[in-house]
This record gives structure tokens, sequence and C-alpha cells, in this order.
């Protein structure tokens, strides 16, 4: 299989029969959930990232996907990523189509964070909430794949260096807990094939 070439239809088999992401995250951080949303967008296979505004407390600037912190009122994590994509850039649950919970990641500053895959409709509109959200936009899932796209990051944090893997699109780089959560998912369908 020419792994550059993933269609939405590998993604959604692959990950909707997936179930290993339903075990409890050994994780002691502040629980929180995203909505990893694959689409189409000028006919290939796209992922919905968000930039967190730049006045954010927690990981300000950086790309990540739709979703926060779980409130007591959330019926569950699932729930709670729904609700966030909501808030932040305007895109109801009807809209979304969950296929599955993958594996608890953990970012060094103290969030545990559960992410839900699924499929957002080709035509959903956007309207972000500017004071959480810079800029919405779909990256195509081949830049997850392709060696070229690949980076290593070196980041200096309270005088440990930590050498992390990273992605370069156009003028962006995707890294930390955004760079496994969709690393972990394309591995999955990846290995699948």
């Amino acid at each position: 299989m020419n792994t550059t070439k993933l269609t939405i239809n590998q993604l959604e088999s692959t990950l909707r029969s997936y179930s290993g992401g339903s075990q409890k995250s050994e994780g002691s951080g502040v629980a929180a959930a995203v909505s990893v949303l694959f689409n189409m967008t000028n006919g290939e296979p796209c992922v919905l990232m968000t930039k967190r505004a730049a006045t954010l407390r927690h990981h300000s600037g950086e790309w990540a996907f739709p979703g926060g912190m779980i409130e007591e009122s959330d019926e569950s994590a699932m729930h709670a990523a729904l609700r966030e994509t909501f808030e932040e850039i305007g895109v109801d649950s009807g809209e979304i189509d969950i296929w599955c919970q993958m594996s608890s990641v953990d970012t060094s500053t103290g969030f545990e964070v559960r992410p839900y895959t699924g499929r957002i409709s080709d035509t959903v509109e956007f309207v972000p909430q500017e004071s959480e959200v810079a800029e919405v936009v779909s990256v195509p899932v081949r830049i997850f794949v392709d060696d070229a796209s690949k980076r290593t990051i070196t980041l200096i944090r309270n005088g440990q260096t930590r050498k992390l893997k990273a992605y370069a699109y156009e003028d962006r780089i995707i890294w930390g807990a955004s760079a496994r959560i969709i690393s972990n998912v394309i591995d999955i369908v990846i290995n699948a094939a």
C-alpha cells in the first residue's frame, strides 16, 4: 500500500474498528478531551486543526485539535470534546460522526487528553470563537505520512531538554500532544493496512 495515499474510507473503516482507546489511562493530569475530525478538502482527506489564541493561558498560539477540559456537567469525555468543538469553532455535534476513542495522551503541562476521531461534514462552515481560536485549517493527511514533513524539535523546559516529534505544513509547525495524537492515529491506520 502506498501510505501517502490514505483515503477517507481507509481512515474511517480502520478507526471505526479500533478498540484500543477505551482502556483507562494511567495519567493523573487534568482531564481534557479533543475532536480529531477528518473531512475531504480539495479532493484529499484532511484533519481539522485550530491555532489556539495567543491570549489563552495554556498552549497559546499552538496548533491543536478542538477541545478542552472535561467539566462536571459533561456526560462523558466524548460529550466534552463535542461541546468544546461547538464552543470553539461553532460546529454542532449533528455535523460530526464519531468513529472511536483513542488512547489518552499526557501533556507536559499537566493535562490528560482523551482524543475522539470522527468525520466532520465536508461543507460545514466554521465560526471560530475569537477569544479561543486564531485560525482554523484543514491539514492534508499526507503531511503526517510523508517523511518530508516530519521534523524533530528540541524543547528546553525547567532545565530539561527533550526531543519531540513535529510536522511542518506550510508555515505551521505541529508539535507536542497534537503531534503525538495524530501520529498515533496515522500509525494505527497504516499498521492495519
